[in-house]
């Protein structure tokens, strides 16, 4: 029997993106899946084009940021697996069962990410730097994840104090933490960049992930100091 996958899908003001993506999850082969929409207090019909879509439940919250949402979402699924999607995303046929199926073939998984794509919206904005030069390359982001509920646990939630690489900081956490994690080597996200990315607030987002490889080195400082 397929373990239960809950999807978390964190929106605000995402309409004109927000039906791709939950189509994308509802084209997905794997059964049974569980679908949420956080929306993040949005103003535009965001959470009414999630709750038009069959079987799909959303929270309406007050606007509290990303990370907030994403817990939320967390905290009213049931899944035993935990898979991410950001509103302006898209998943690939097949993305769910790759990654379960590499999970079976590996019990002590803890954590799976894929491979990407970049759509392009709009002209490559100037902080757009793809190393792979628009080829497919591992995608680190929230919406290639798939989590056990128990290590998601164990790391924590999302900083809801962070609005920015607060991804990046759950991931540095649970890295520190030394959680057993694959890639599967498919093609199975395409990730859009548009006019609204949170990633073109480059110099902000770099000044945070700095913040957090300092965070990291001294939780590995600390953790030295008590062996």
């Amino acid at each position: 029997m397929n373990p239960l996958v809950s999807v978390i899908i964190p929106v605000f003001n995402g309409e004109r993106f927000l039906g791709d993506a939950l189509s994308s999850v509802q084209a997905q082969d794997y059964r049974p899946l569980e679908v949420l929409v956080a929306d993040d207090g949005s103003t535009d019909a965001s959470a009414t084009l999630a709750e038009s879509f069959a079987g799909v439940r959303c929270l309406r919250l007050e606007h509290a940021g990303v990370s907030r949402s994403r817990n939320r979402g967390v905290a009213a699924s049931n899944g035993e697996w935990l898979a991410f999607l950001d509103a302006d995303d898209i998943w690939l046929p097949g993305k769910i069962s790759a990654q379960v199926a590499a999970a079976r073939a590996d019990p002590e998984l803890e954590m799976m990410f894929c491979k990407r794509l970049h759509r392009m919206d709009v002209p490559p904005p100037g902080w757009f730097i793809d190393p792979a030069n628009g080829g497919p390359a591992t995608a680190y982001e929230p919406s290639s994840w798939l989590v056990r509920r128990d290590c998601f646990e164990r790391v924590g939630p999302f900083d809801e104090q962070r609005h920015l690489a607060e991804d990046t900081e759950w991931l540095a956490r649970a890295f520190d933490l030394e959680i057993r994690y694959a890639v599967v080597g498919e093609v199975l996200l395409t990730r859009r960049i548009h006019d609204a990315n949170a990633t073109g607030q480059i110099q902000s987002h770099r000044r945070v992930v700095l913040d957090v490889l300092r965070e990291s080195i001294r939780r590995k400082q600390e953790r030295a100091n008590l062996s």
